[in-house]
């Protein structure tokens, strides 16, 4: 995930977040106050990041990312003013480290770079401001170098785990037998391309295919050999197809093609290639494999669950009325009945 696109629930963890920071702010500088004994210490910060969590909790899930991105720096300063207004050299410098570490998980590299330069601007002015022999160069150098090594790794941890997330989540969807789209994954494309075909009213093309006696090569042969045919088959598939029609392996020996744009003359031309290709191909490690096909196109179909039903149901007829042929779905073409189109070659 990009550190630019927040879903929802990476939203509610930053606001959270945001709000449990500046809670913990309010809360340690208002015990500071009351703590006797140490230098005297202004509530004013905490009063405003006690405010400041009311109204991230209040508005910020109906913030853009520009503003919510503004809470990091907006706490550096708090914690710059604290400093300022502190007598002696404390060790308050280190509260930097929350809205670094904050930053820099949730605005990746460039939130990084700013909350560092930021803190480097806002923290040499707070350095300037005390008295002579207080604000030296050491000071500053040893608060800027730490957080921004700090900053950083964090953003590396944080980078290297969304693309572990994103690998993980992509590997979800796909068959790791074939590298076709799992069952999950042809849900997700198929709606994109579903809601893209209802807003321009475009047709959309669906073939499901089921592999003809498929249990008995794992039977007879064993199911080295039935790996091997379901991996020819996605071969074929990825041959006969468009880079954007979306292939998947739905289980077991069926696989499916979404044809976007594709009507019934078009989708049933792509499954004939694929019908055709499995005739003529002929594995010495397997044996000959032939497929069924069902076929079905809407235009602008309201639901991906009636064209799968409309193909499936044409399958069905292709593999009863005697296998290796092709059917078109009562749905598709205005017909009133399933048709065979295709049957075996002789």
């Amino acid at each position: 995930m990009a550190p630019s696109a927040f879903s929802d629930s990476r939203k509610r963890l930053l606001v959270r977040s945001a709000a449990i920071m500046y809670v913990g702010a309010a809360a340690l500088n208002s015990l500071q106050a009351l703590t006797p004994g140490g230098p005297s210490t202004s509530l004013v910060p905490g009063i405003v990041a006690a405010a400041f969590a009311l109204l991230v909790l209040l508005t910020a899930r109906r913030l853009p990312r520009a503003a919510l991105a503004t809470l990091g720096p907006i706490g550096a300063a708090l914690i710059a003013f604290a400093l300022a207004t502190t007598p002696g050299a404390g060790d308050g410098a280190a509260l930097y480290m929350w809205p670094v570490l904050w930053e820099a998980y949730f605005f990746g590299r460039r939130g990084t770079i700013l909350i560092v330069a930021w803190i480097a601007v806002i923290h040499g002015l707070v350095l300037i401001s005390l008295p002579p022999g207080v604000g030296y160069f050491d000071r500053w150098l040893d608060v800027v170098g730490s957080v921004g090594v700090v900053g950083g790794v964090v953003e590396l941890l944080s980078r290297g785990n969304r693309e572990l997330v994103a690998r993980l989540s992509s590997e979800a969807k796909v068959d790791q037998q074939t590298g076709l789209l799992n069952r999950r994954g042809f849900a997700e494309r198929a709606g994109e391309e579903l809601n893209r075909a209802r807003r321009e009213t475009s047709s959309v093309g669906l073939v499901s295919f089921d592999l003809d006696h498929f249990k008995s090569v794992n039977d007879e042969l064993g199911h080295d050999a039935g790996d091997r045919t379901l991996v020819r088959v996605g071969e074929e598939l990825r041959e006969a197809t468009r880079e954007s029609d979306v292939l998947a392996r739905m289980g077991g020996e069926e696989f499916v093609v979404l044809v976007p744009g594709g009507g019934i003359v078009d989708t049933l031309a792509l499954a004939e290639r694929v019908r055709t290709a499995m005739e003529e191909s002929v594995d010495p490690a397997t044996r000959r494999m032939t497929v069924s096909a069902g076929v079905a196109a809407e235009i602008a179909p309201a639901d991906l669950e009636l064209l799968l039903k409309g193909a499936d149901a044409a399958l069905y007829e292709a593999k009863s009325s005697g296998r290796n042929r092709t059917v078109v779905s009562a749905r598709s073409g205005g017909s009133q009945a399933s048709r065979t189109l295709s049957a075996p070659s002789r």
